[in-house]
């Protein structure tokens, strides 16, 4: 210790606190002042880049690689339809069921992309199907007829607009052929647009539709109601 003292001066502990200083001080200019490219990837420890390190916009789309953004990545309602480019979702790339028929806008689908098989007869085509066929088969007489027992007289032969009156409850109706007396009758309900129509006829007369009418009865669900018919009438 004493030989320690004798060896200490004013210019020895200068220039030593110097020293130090000068190889703190570059340390931490070299720090700060890193040559370009300096830092690569192993210079980065594992969690060193967090989200909150990344400046806005600092990643673009050249800098994310193929099919690095999946579906649990991405926020509800992200991609909207003005972020998808033409053509981009074809019919593979749709799920099973994804397009129903409320997603189809009114007029969308033409003639030619339907299955005419899956379709039901129109009402229309129902009523000239109906006077073709009659016409076709030759019956004495047919006649188109509404719930309120009117005639149709373009839907008719034989039976005119007074040749059917309602019975004495709601869903009777009485069906006459000028000239002779049927010997043979069918009724079909006629499309009212909903429900299950039943159509019963009777022959030779009844307490409320006497020979030589022809009696008919709607029901709709069980119940005896009004309800349009087609009824067709042989000698």
């Amino acid at each position: 210790m004493p030989n320690l003292r004798r060896h200490l001066s004013y210019a020895n502990v200068v220039s030593t606190l110097a020293l130090c200083f000068a190889i703190g001080g570059a340390g931490a200019l070299a720090a700060s002042q890193l040559a370009p490219k300096s830092v690569g990837e192993r210079q980065l420890r594992p969690g060193a880049v967090t989200a909150k390190k990344l400046r806005k916009n600092a990643v673009t789309a050249p800098k994310i690689k193929p099919l690095a953004v999946k579906e649990g990545k991405l926020s509800s309602g992200a991609v909207v339809a003005e972020k998808l480019a033409n053509g981009a979702v074809t019919a593979p790339k749709l799920g099973t069921s994804a397009v129903t028929r409320e997603k189809i806008a009114d007029d969308a689908v033409s003639g030619n992309k339907v299955d005419e098989s899956s379709l039901s007869q129109v009402p229309s085509a129902a009523q000239a199907a109906f006077a073709t066929e009659a016409g076709s088969a030759n019956p004495a007489a047919f006649a188109a007829v509404s719930q309120e027992g009117d005639v149709d007289s373009a839907l008719s032969k034989g039976v005119g607009p007074g040749d059917v009156s309602q019975g004495l409850e709601a869903g009777i109706y009485c069906v006459r052929v000028p000239g002779f007396s049927p010997r043979g009758a069918q009724a079909t309900p006629r499309y009212n647009g909903s429900g299950s129509v039943d159509v019963f006829v009777t022959l030779g007369g009844t307490g409320s539709c006497p020979s030589p009418a022809v009696e008919v009865q709607t029901f709709s669900s069980g119940s005896r109601i009004k309800e349009p018919f087609y009824i067709v009438l042989y000698r």
